[in-house]
């Protein structure tokens, strides 16, 4: 069933242009991701109602069919399914005229229903208002749902923005409210699979998304694709699978299991961690980390023990002000005397290094000093500064430079969008703590511990200040080490354990 849905996919995307598809946050579910999504859930009850919103041509309903026809007992089957687009829907109705013909030749009773409108309006319809979230809704409540939800920005102004507003703020995704939205019709107990996005798990935007979930979710199993090109051609991020049930009693424990691609190995090992570990409150924003392996899991605790977050310590973190492409009056392909400053941007920034100028040619050098840019300069301070962004398959994602006033001869400097500095919000870091930041930042114990928590190639203000931190004293001590701040003594000085510290020196 699978195998015919794919070629109805490969159909329609030969029919209807890639820039109409990626507008409507189609991406389709590939058959081996489907296959192991429909093994998630578990089927005890005899009569089982699925829902699968936003089902295109039907691929993750004929997974789960397919593991159905596998059962000994035979099941009562209703299916709901919702896809918006006429021409996806009609080929849904024939992947599901299939399905049932199969699941009837095996015993089981299957009935279909197929809704070629919009899931959110259909969840929403019925009463007045837009609370989709606490109401009941003509859908009914369902046993299964399996998804995977358009991925696309949803407009301002829009019905579906105002429902939005419940959940999440800021540039909220379709996704995130697919996943409210079949989350509340669930009955208890009830299952959803989902493969999203790793976005909403930690950040700003799905921080009240986060909070509303999983006040009526546990997780249970979280698989994580690590490559974000080889999973989903048009999505330029990790990708997960969830499986969550709806209920208040706590499950203790997480399933964590990860693959390079879509395609996913028989023998997958999985890890079995304890929840804290993986959704995390400690610090108010609710946030999905996702160690894939046992140092992974090793670091998140060592990091967990310090007492204190990164702004506990007075340390702030924001972006460079310069937008290039708002700012080109003011930018100088070179320093001039009198009226210009240094201007930093990524190409600026190595490890333990910052190098200006740089012999790139296109790249401004400098910025014009005068009232008009006067609120994009920065004082010449003692910073520590950070990419914004890295290459996609980089094997880095923090890469962190010392910026030392001494070096400066200027009173103020320019520093680019594509930049985050670190500073102290009371006074000025001295030299040995921005050797010791500039250490951390560089050291696998952060990049390690930061790549459980995001699977975005930009790192982001909020995330550094969530982040565990070590005191101040600590990371002074740690910046007077000079010359000897190796990977391996940076982590003897901080306390890890000799084993893992001999691995991740060794990575």
């Amino acid at each position: 069933m699978t195998d015919f849905v794919s070629a109805q996919q490969r159909e329609f995307e030969a029919s209807a242009p890639s820039d109409q598809r990626r507008a409507r946050g189609q991406v389709f579910t590939p058959p081996a991701v489907a296959r192991f999504m429909a093994t998630m859930p578990e089927l005890p009850r005899r009569r089982i109602r699925v829902l699968d919103p936003g089902a295109g041509a039907g691929m993750l309903t004929a997974a789960l069919c397919e593991r159905l026809l596998q059962l000994r007992t035979p099941r009562q089957v209703e299916l709901v399914a919702f896809e918006s687009d006429e021409g996806l829907a009609a080929m849904l109705r024939r992947t599901l005229d299939t399905c049932q013909v199969a699941l009837a030749r095996r015993g089981h009773s299957v009935t279909y229903e197929v809704n070629a409108r919009d899931f959110l309006e259909a969840a929403a319809a019925g009463f007045g208002g837009t609370d989709l979230f606490e109401q009941a809704t003509p859908i009914g409540e369902v046993d299964i749902v399996i998804m995977n939800p358009p991925y696309a920005k949803v407009r301002a102004g829009s019905r579906a923005a105002q429902m939005l507003a419940e959940v999440v703020h800021g540039q909220p995704n379709l996704y995130a409210l697919f996943l409210a939205g079949a989350a509340q019709l669930l009955r208890p107990e009830g299952q959803l699979v989902a493969i999203t996005p790793r976005s909403f798990c930690n950040g700003p935007y799905f921080r009240t998304f986060r909070r509303w979930f999983f006040r009526r979710m546990v997780l249970d199993r979280i698989h994580l694709f690590d490559s974000r090109k080889d999973t989903f051609a048009d999505v330029l991020q990790e990708s997960v699978i969830t499986h969550a049930t709806r209920t208040e009693k706590r499950s203790g424990s997480v399933r964590v299991s990860s693959s390079h691609g879509r395609d996913i190995p028989p023998n997958l090992a999985v890890e079995v961690h304890p929840e804290r570990r993986v959704v995390e409150d400690s610090a108010g924003e609710m946030i999905l980390r996702i160690p894939t392996t046992k140092r992974d899991a090793s670091i998140i605790d060592v990091m967990d023990a310090w007492p204190a977050r990164f702004p506990d310590h007075g340390l702030g973190v924001s972006t460079g002000p310069v937008v290039s492409f708002r700012a080109t009056e003011h930018l100088l392909p070179a320093l001039r005397p009198n009226d210009s400053v240094p201007l930093l941007t990524v190409h600026n920034v190595r490890s333990w290094e910052t190098r200006w100028p740089v012999d790139r040619p296109g790249i401004s050098q400098a910025l014009r000093a005068s009232p008009e840019s006067a609120k994009l300069l920065l004082p010449v301070r003692n910073y520590v500064l950070l990419r914004r962004f890295t290459a996609k398959e980089e094997d880095r994602r923090l890469v962190a430079a010392p910026f030392f006033a001494r070096d400066w001869p200027h009173e103020h400097v320019g520093l680019e969008n594509h930049l985050n500095y670190v500073y102290h919000r009371r006074r000025e870091l001295d030299d040995s703590e921005v050797r010791g930041l500039v250490a951390l930042f560089n050291s696998r114990l952060f990049d390690t511990y930061f790549r459980t928590v995001s699977g975005n190639t930009q790192v982001n203000a909020a995330e550094i200040l969530s982040l565990p931190f070590p005191d101040m004293d600590r990371v002074a001590s740690l910046g007077r080490l000079a010359g000897e701040l190796t990977e391996g003594r940076i982590l003897e000085f901080l306390g890890v354990e000799y084993e893992l510290a001999h691995e991740l020196a060794a990575a």
